[in-house]
């Protein structure tokens, strides 16, 4: 591939990521994929090889996104309490509740995905963050490991019912429990 060949990937992977956040990827076939991300389905083959391939690349994208945004959110953080607050204010953030949907529905199918384009996907998200998350809390991998799950499932929470309030509180008292 060009660097030309490169960049132009790179686009295709950001637009597919904006794509796959709203409306997700399961269901899509190649044609309507291609004609919502200013593409053809020719271009998408030769760039990602088949859908598969293209979901799997997708997903890695969205992990690489969000590992940059960990880091970023917790990189001036001070203290444990503050490194949590941060990453909990993105992750909370309506403005990115489309692509933590995202996240989850790639992160189910990857439960049952033997072989798939969904394969690997959850086990993957948290090999991925868990090592930062216990650099980032200076403690165990115990604690990294709950922090890590206890945020998830209050995300869950969130998306599920919009009570912002009681979630917020719950928070709070993992805050106070770490």
């Amino acid at each position: 591939m060009t660097q030309q060949d490169d960049g132009r990937r790179g686009e295709l992977l950001a637009k597919l990521l904006d794509y796959s956040a709203t409306h997700g990827l399961s269901e899509v076939s190649l044609r309507p994929l291609a004609a919502a991300v200013g593409s053809s389905p020719r271009m998408l083959l030769y760039f990602f090889g088949s859908k598969e391939e293209l979901v799997r690349e997708v997903h890695r994208h969205a992990r690489d996104v969000q590992l940059r945004l960990l880091a970023d959110t917790i990189g001036d953080c001070a203290d444990r309490a503050e490194v949590l607050r941060a990453l909990w204010r993105w992750l909370s953030d309506p403005a990115h509740h489309n692509i933590i949907r995202f996240f989850f529905e790639s992160y189910a199918r990857s439960l049952h995905a033997r072989g798939g384009a969904w394969d690997g996907f959850g086990e993957a998200s948290v090999r991925e963050w868990l090592p930062r998350l216990r650099q980032a809390l200076g403690g165990s991998g115990t604690e990294a490991t709950l922090a890590l799950a206890a945020l998830r499932g209050l995300l869950l929470d969130l998306l599920a019912t919009g009570d912002t309030d009681r979630v917020e509180a719950a928070f709070e008292d993992l805050l106070r429990a770490l």
